[in-house]
């Protein structure tokens, strides 16, 4: 009989508090500082070009293989990245891949709105994928400076 007063007690309680609804489409929640959207590549914002050194980490690394690197040898002997494809309706968003990347050169957007109606909506390539990315700066910056070492 006391838990039916408790429950009856939180009900009132919150029967009291002012609504916290929040009108979706014109406001938006803040996302967590830490919060891991759609993984996307970051350019140099001087030359335009993609900070990526073809190295294929993030492709190894990756547990659903949703990302497709296609490495063009350049005339330097170097590589250079000829077609990155991401397949976000594989992808977890773990961040392993973001983790990684020895250049920085993919981070974790905070992209959450990826309905699409068709599948092939869900496949974003190297120049996609470099639009939302310069849009962020690098994921795990954004939420570690006030955190405590060890937590």
């Amino acid at each position: 009989m006391f838990d039916e007063v408790k429950g009856f007690a939180v009900t009132l309680k919150r029967g009291f508090m002012p609504n916290m609804t929040i009108q979706y489409p014109e406001e938006k929640r803040d996302m967590a500082p830490r919060f891991r959207g759609l993984p996307s590549l970051r350019s140099d914002p001087d030359t335009g070009e993609a900070l990526c050194v073809a190295c294929g980490l993030c492709a190894r690394v990756c547990p659903t293989s949703c990302l497709d690197m296609h490495v063009i040898p350049s005339e330097e002997g170097d590589r250079e990245l000829g077609e990155f494809i991401l397949r976000s309706g594989r992808c977890m968003f773990c961040g392993l891949c973001a983790q990684v990347c020895p250049v920085d050169a993919i981070t974790m957007s905070s992209e959450y709105e990826l309905s699409v109606m068709e599948r092939d909506g869900l496949v974003y390539t190297k120049i996609e994928l470099a639009q939302i990315g310069s849009q962020s700066e690098i994921w795990w910056d954004s939420g570690c400076r006030n955190v405590p070492a060890g937590s």
